[in-house]
């Protein structure tokens, strides 16, 4: 192999040689510079050293998947956070961005309520976008209008989000949280992860697949950290009293089952099972992977 090459080099004469070495220096100039910039200025290159758009993260140690759960209520920032270089979407207003505060709902009565609602409005020219933006205003907007017009008990209700983008995935969770007299805190989160390219919403097994895993492994993640959860209420119900009860045996913590999930800008993919959806519980359990 070396020999060959000294050959072809010393074929090169005159202007082909200095042609051929100018190629060589500028080839080992770019490689250097992309390697300075990777080390240095790449925000994403643990999970993305390729840089080829699509971060689908570094594994972690327990650890630091547990500190990415304690840090969950931190991410309601109610903002867009972007991944990607080259975003391909009609936007509806398009001096606004992709993801954006629609309504800002702040009122106090000290008497009957307090309403501090962020709610946010997908700005994308699609009928499947339509219907989730129809959703969230229907689900939050009007919640939030309810309360302030209610004249009787005392109830605090407060609405953030958080949105990713991850070249051609959105993700977006959108938390409540409801306190009415006399009943305990409320909490529900609801997500929604569209494929602008695909011009569809994404399933959970959809980002399996994306994350390079299979369902066997998340499954069992699911159940480890369901099983953990569980055992952690029973010792805490058993020093201090009744606790919120999880069913082992739920199908609602089979894959096919759990539909409230998103995939974040450095590549992780949060499955949340929010007990508040359906009860009156803070309580929330977070698989990542």
């Amino acid at each position: 192999m070396m020999k060959a090459i000294r050959r072809f080099v010393s074929h090169l004469t005159g202007r082909n040689n200095v042609i051929f070495f100018s190629i060589i220096i500028l080839v080992c100039i770019v490689a250097l510079s992309l390697g300075i910039y990777v080390q240095f200025f790449y925000q994403y290159s643990d999970t993305d050293p390729f840089m080829i758009g699509i971060n689908i993260g570094a594994k972690k140690t327990t650890e630091e998947y547990a500190l990415l759960k304690n840090n969950f209520h931190n991410l309601f920032t109610n903002d867009l956070k972007i991944n990607s270089d080259d975003i391909n979407i009609n936007k509806r207003e398009e001096e606004k961005e992709i993801v954006y505060t629609a309504y800002n709902l702040v009122n106090e009565d000290e008497t009957y309520y307090s309403v501090d609602a962020q709610i946010p409005i997908i700005n994308i020219d699609s009928e499947t976008i339509q219907k989730v933006n129809s959703e969230i205003k229907k689900e939050y907007y009007n919640k939030a209008n309810s309360v302030m017009r209610q004249t009787e008990g005392n109830t605090m209700y407060k609405v953030s989000y958080k949105a990713y983008i991850n070249s051609d995935y959105l993700s977006i969770v959108i938390k409540s949280v409801l306190k009415e007299e006399g009943k305990s805190e409320k909490v529900a989160v609801k997500t929604y992860t569209y494929s602008m390219a695909k011009e569809k919403l994404v399933t959970l097994e959809d980002l399996i697949e994306l994350k390079e895993t299979t369902k066997e492994i998340v499954q069992k993640s699911i159940q480890d950290e369901i099983k953990n959860a569980y055992d952690k209420a029973q010792i805490i119900a058993n020093e201090y009293g009744t606790l919120y009860q999880r069913d082992l045996n739920s199908d609602k913590y089979k894959i096919e089952s759990s539909n409230v999930y998103f995939l974040t800008d450095d590549g992780y993919v949060y499955i949340l099972y929010p007990y508040g959806n359906d009860a009156y519980t803070n309580e929330i359990d977070i698989v990542i992977f």
